[in-house]
């Protein structure tokens, strides 16, 4: 039962903030619908240059152009898919974790915590990378049907006939596009922020009650590292698909996903999308180009 009410808290949870990771993907992909308008840099007081609207009112332009249901798009694959892949993952959890003894000891042998920390955070890893593989193709599927938003397209609409279209187009590998740099970006998450929270506790922290607290501030430390792999694996989700929001001038082509992580650090878009406000427009050429009712930009 517990199980059960965890699968409908976390759907609920899925479902509510689903229309803001909607924009924030679209924003990821480069996608830009609302003109940006001048602003000052660090808060009004730095230099004048372009702002785009904050994730709310992106989100709110979906609303009003799509529709309550047009927000909802990519649920389907994102609800499912997180819920394979937490099932792995608490699964082969479970089957690392036969010999909690070593645990149990972290606090008798203070002289072995480096040693318990490998083996807690490989663990971790291992059970983490599984749950991302079980779940890698119902994150493609929705990171497309996301990208039709800028195109209008309607091919990889509907759960087992859009699994069916990236069989089609890319074959078996193209429901697994993106995974590399999102494994990557996983891992760099749980071993630096392990390490980072370990350390913290173990000599800054004296009152373990504050140490509770550790795994969040560390979480925004970690985020810059990890975040650039994350956003290169949903733009590789799309790349080489016949999508308008996957081609010029909307995105540029790439032979790989090492490739665009160049092209986006070349271009200084490797935190795209990760912040929700005061989004200080940052492009190569600075030109917009006006088709239909969304801002292309080159």
């Amino acid at each position: 039962m517990d199980s059960l009410t965890n699968v409908a808290i976390n759907s609920v949870i899925t479902a509510v903030f689903h229309p803001i990771g909607y924009s924030k993907v679209l924003i990821q992909l480069g996608h830009e619908p609302i003109s940006p308008i001048k602003c000052k840099t660090w808060f009004g007081l730095g230099k004048e240059g372009l702002c785009y609207p904050n994730i709310l009112s992106y989100t709110n332009h979906i609303w009003k152009t799509e529709g309550l249901f047009g927000m909802y798009v990519g649920f389907l694959p994102r609800l499912i898919g997180g819920q394979i892949g937490n099932f792995f993952q608490n699964r082969v959890m479970m089957e690392l974790q036969e010999d909690k003894k070593s645990h149990d000891k972290e606090d008798e042998e203070p002289e072995d915590w480096k040693k318990v920390l490998v083996v807690r955070t490989a663990k971790e890893s291992v059970s983490k990378c599984v749950g991302v593989v079980f779940s890698q193709p119902f994150h493609v599927l929705m990171i497309r049907q996301m990208a039709q938003y800028v195109g209008g397209e309607t091919q990889y609409n509907g759960l087992f006939t859009g699994m069916v279209e990236i069989y089609h187009q890319d074959g078996i590998k193209g429901l697994f596009s993106g995974l590399i740099p999102r494994l990557i970006g996983e891992l760099i998450q749980i071993w630096l922020g392990n390490i980072i929270v370990e350390v913290i506790n173990k000599y800054l922290v004296d009152n373990k009650d504050y140490a509770s607290y550790t795994n969040g501030v560390v979480g925004l430390i970690v985020a810059p590292f990890s975040y650039p792999f994350t956003l290169v694996a949903n733009i590789m989700t799309i790349a080489g698909t016949d999508l308008i929001a996957a081609n010029p001038p909307n995105m540029r082509p790439v032979s790989g996903w090492r490739e665009c992580y160049v092209n986006l650090k070349t271009e200084k878009q490797l935190n795209r999308g990760s912040k929700s406000f005061f989004r200080y427009a940052m492009l190569p050429k600075g030109q917009y180009v006006a088709m239909g009712r969304h801002i292309q930009k080159f």
